[in-house]
């Protein structure tokens, strides 16, 4: 496994994981978010969402528990934002359910 840091990269041995957490145990939400923190910057560096007016503040995403919902100002940027995903999803070998059935969420 490799770990990516701004200034080096660090190869460990791969972590073998013989029990998850299961989903409904109250550490599920706060390790998936904390999990999910790269993809949030990730999503957020597309620059993709919609803009809140006052803040300036772009909104591309939103984690609520178990569950990632991604808000997009065009179809090209939803397109982006569902391939970021993809590759994020490949890369740590964890199922998002990025089926056929996301272009019915337009």
């Amino acid at each position: 496994m490799r770990l990516h840091t701004e200034n080096e990269q660090i190869e460990i041995e791969d972590i073998k994981v013989k029990c998850g957490i299961f989903q409904g145990d109250s550490l599920s939400p706060l390790l998936f978010s904390i999990y999910l923190i790269p993809l949030t910057a990730q999503l957020n560096r597309l620059k993709t969402g919609y803009g809140e007016h006052t803040t300036k503040t772009k909104i591309s995403h939103l984690l609520y528990m178990d569950d990632l919902k991604l808000i997009a100002k065009s179809e090209e940027g939803f397109q982006k934002q569902i391939q970021s995903v993809r590759v994020f999803s490949d890369d740590i070998h964890m199922e998002f359910g990025l089926g056929n059935n996301c272009q019915d969420c337009i």
